[in-house]
């Protein structure tokens, strides 16, 4: 069993997947698998997956028959993979050479900690260096109280890990991953992944930049932003992490919040830990209420309309013709 996996989900990847995968076969860490699971693309992302596959018996490639979407094909390179440490490599971004070296290294010198993430060097469409993503982070929480208000409290959330989510990349150790959602199927699911783990233990950040973050035209975030409004961007989300769901609005922030209290109810802690990631939960919640409230209506609404056109064969709104 290799000490690392790495699962790299992708659709329609040609332009950056060699530079992706250049990047890991350059590691000179290399007791690792790579597992690349390709969703159903329709461009040369098999042809180029399988030539690397044929020259490095590290790597497995393997296509799914449909497009599970984004949360579907993230989570099963997890669960077909058996490394203690896990990785998940998306297919425009890169890896520098010592990456996985020192995010093992911090992992083994640091029991408690559940994820080991580098710097972030932000990168462009031509891998040119756009500067280094230095947000000054609030991490001096301890326990599971301290770490969650890190990350949800009330204060500057661009200091928070969940501004961005890049700690999601990082190296995750498998036994606390695999009691947690996952990636699950809603837009910003990373958020909830990454309090999920802040209750299990700590962060472990290298200060070295060793993660090269591509932003480009075609990225997940950035082509649904030319959404018209605030619910067509989150449906666009929503159809990328899952398209099954339809254009159904997806009520993010609320089911954020239900998540957030779940994984604090399921967390193992002592009495008053529980009680203090409680409140930071109810602070989050007071200041999120309206937007809650607000995506509320709309979910009521579309089911509304839902039940009246399988009922009466029109959307609501709308005046049967007599």
């Amino acid at each position: 069993m290799p000490k690392v996996s790495i699962g790299l989900p992708v659709w329609n990847g040609e332009k950056y997947l060699p530079a992706a995968l250049d990047g890991i076969l350059s590691q000179d860490f290399t007791d690792f698998e790579l597992l690349i699971s390709d969703n159903a693309s329709t461009d040369t992302t098999a042809e180029i997956a399988t030539s690397y596959a044929a020259r490095d018996p590290r790597i497995r490639y393997i296509r799914q028959p449909r497009n599970l979407g984004a949360a579907g094909n993230f989570n099963d390179v997890f669960h077909q993979t058996t490394g203690p440490y896990f990785r998940w490599a998306a297919y425009d971004d890169v890896i520098a050479p010592g990456y996985l070296s020192a995010c093992v290294t911090a992992l083994d010198a640091q029991p408690d900690a559940v994820l080991a993430f580098p710097q972030t060097m932000a990168i462009d469409s031509e891998g040119r260096a756009l500067g280094i993503y230095d947000a000054v982070t609030r991490t001096q929480g301890q326990g599971p109280t301290g770490r969650l208000d890190d990350l949800i409290g009330p204060g500057d959330h661009s200091q928070s890990y969940l501004h961005m989510c890049f700690p999601v990349f990082g190296l995750i150790r498998r036994i606390a991953l695999q009691d947690t959602s996952l990636i699950a199927n809603m837009p910003r699911s990373d958020k909830l992944l990454l309090v999920e783990l802040a209750l299990k233990g700590a962060f472990a950040e290298v200060p070295e930049p060793l993660f090269l973050r591509r932003e480009h035209a075609a990225g997940s975030v950035i082509s649904a932003e030319g959404a018209a409004n605030a619910a067509e961007l989150e449906r666009r989300l929503a159809h990328w992490f899952d398209p099954q769901k339809g254009n159904f609005f997806p009520a993010t922030t609320t089911r954020l919040g239900w998540g957030y209290l779940r994984a604090v109810l399921r967390t193992p802690m002592r009495a008053g830990q529980k009680w203090g990631c409680t409140k930071t939960l109810l602070g989050w919640a007071r200041q999120h209420f309206r937007i809650i409230g607000g995506e509320i209506k709309i979910v009521l609404r579309e089911r509304l309309s839902a039940w009246r056109y399988r009922i009466f064969g029109q959307p609501a709104g709308q005046q049967k013709q007599r």
